[in-house]
């Protein structure tokens, strides 16, 4: 489930930006003709879980932060008071896993940000203002083209002062210098200590963004009034070596209304899909994309403007990087929540595999094996068909705790539906119960197929 975005700025025009993305994959392929180095520096429909059990998801998911701090903490709490002027902390809080802490509680898209941290995507910046006793540092930027990530860290330099639960926040507003994007954005803090926490900023800008720059306001930290505003360059030196821009054009024709897939962006972290309607602001319609496996990608928000919609997807498969064409898939407006029938359905855990669990509208999930990791618990299913791919699967442990997955599914194998799924760290033995959530559809009720539009992708062109 992606997290809630809040908006910044109205209204792109994607024509412009169609023919500025074309201008830009020129300009690559051209570079590489001569051999020069490129320029440098739900949607997610959420009926899977109830109000109740998404309470209790982020209570997990605070938890979780809490957890994933704990080493840190160490270091911060046997620093004391010489937190404040020690350089070995100072380093420490810029070097600081933000991505690994961002999504360890879930929430998030995680196979896509997971990569920021692991191939080195993010610019390193150790951009700092002091104001009011309070240094706020930006320590990194991400920007691929499609989202912005803002990894900063803020340090409270009284050593006399503990800070509370309301301290640890930042109160700011975007802007982008010569640019009026649409854009959607949510953001996350973590408590370290009695004097500093950490904080990612995560933005879906629909617009191309590189070498403008990033205004980021900051009226307020915690509950101290002053002024910690940064300027981020944006540019996408780093993710262009592996982002790849298709422009299909291909058209489908839906309940007598027209869409053309104007434009797929593929990069390290994100997919993108810029799609022409013929309707005027539409909103009814699903979009979900698809690989040539029959993989999903994980859906990630989006935007309609006046013809125009725009979708945000987690990358291509990890085994699976370069499909040979992707499908896009128009869902039935019809196809609501009142449509189908909750069913839950348990079954022991007990170290004793497979367990076969009745999926959605016939199909079946077989559980295989749980691994216990430091990472996690990693569980491994297989499912029967395409659509029982992402089943909502919860852990139930022996204090009848309910234990949610972090991230979306990676699948594993080409040949098979076979997945993993991680959930937090628990001890072996610990587990007692599987539960799986599925909706089948309404006696009498028989939604239409999606529509389908096949997109070939040829990978073998600059």
């Amino acid at each position: 489930m992606s997290a809630k975005r809040d908006p910044v700025h109205v209204e792109p025009n994607v024509t412009e930006q169609d023919q500025i993305m074309r201008e830009h994959a020129g300009s690559m392929l051209r570079k590489w003709e001569e051999h020069e180095p490129v320029a440098p520096f739900e949607d997610v429909w959420d009926r899977y879980l109830s109000a109740a059990e998404r309470n209790r998801r982020k209570q997990q998911i605070r938890n979780k932060w809490r957890a994933a701090a704990a080493s840190f903490l160490v270091l911060v709490l046997l620093g004391g008071g010489v937190l404040f002027s020690s350089p070995e902390v100072r380093a420490a809080l810029s070097r600081f896993p933000f991505m690994k802490m961002l999504l360890a509680g879930g929430g998030f898209e995680q196979q896509g940000l997971s990569k920021i941290e692991q191939e080195g995507l993010g610019v390193h910046l150790n951009t700092s203002v002091i104001d009011r006793n309070i240094r706020f540092t930006m320590d990194e930027v991400f920007y691929d083209g499609v989202q912005i990530v803002l990894n900063y860290d803020v340090e409270y330099l009284d050593k006399n002062k503990k800070i509370g639960e309301k301290d640890v926040a930042v109160y700011y507003d975007l802007h982008f210098d010569g640019a009026e994007p649409t854009a959607m954005s949510t953001h996350k803090f973590t408590k370290l200590s009695d004097h500093a926490f950490i904080g990612s900023t995560l933005i879906d800008a629909y617009q191309y963004l590189d070498g403008y720059k990033l205004r980021m306001n900051i009226s307020q930290i915690g509950q101290v009034k002053g002024d910690w505003s940064v300027t981020v360059p944006l540019s996408v030196s780093k993710t262009n070596p592996g982002t790849k821009v298709f422009f299909p054009g291909k058209t489908v024709e839906v309940n007598g209304k027209k869409r053309t897939i104007e434009r797929i962006t593929f990069t390290p972290v994100s997919t993108q899909i810029a799609i022409r309607t013929s309707e005027y602001r539409e909103h009814e319609i699903s979009y979900r994309l698809r690989d040539d496996l029959q993989t999903d990608f994980a859906m990630s928000g989006g935007m309609g403007g006046e013809y125009e919609i725009i979708r945000n997807f987690g990358p291509a498969s990890a085994i699976n990087p370069h499909p040979k064409y992707v499908e896009v898939l128009f869902d039935d407006p019809s196809k609501k929540a009142e449509n189908f029938i909750q069913r839950e359905e348990q079954a022991p855990l007990n170290e004793s595999f497979p367990i076969t669990l009745k999926g959605r509208n016939g199909g079946k999930v077989t559980v295989t094996r749980v691994d216990y990791k430091e990472e996690g618990a990693i569980l491994t299913y297989e499912a029967s068909d395409a659509d029982n791919q992402c089943p909502t699967l919860l852990l139930i442990d022996s204090k009848e705790k309910e234990h949610f997955r972090i991230g979306q599914p990676v699948r594993i194998s080409k040949e098979r539906f076979e997945f993993q799924m991680t959930f937090p760290k628990l001890e072996s033995g610990s587990l007692k119960q599987i539960k799986m959530i599925s909706y089948d559809d309404k006696p009498g009720y028989k939604p239409k197929p999606p529509t389908t539009i096949r997109v070939p992708l040829d990978w073998s062109k600059p």
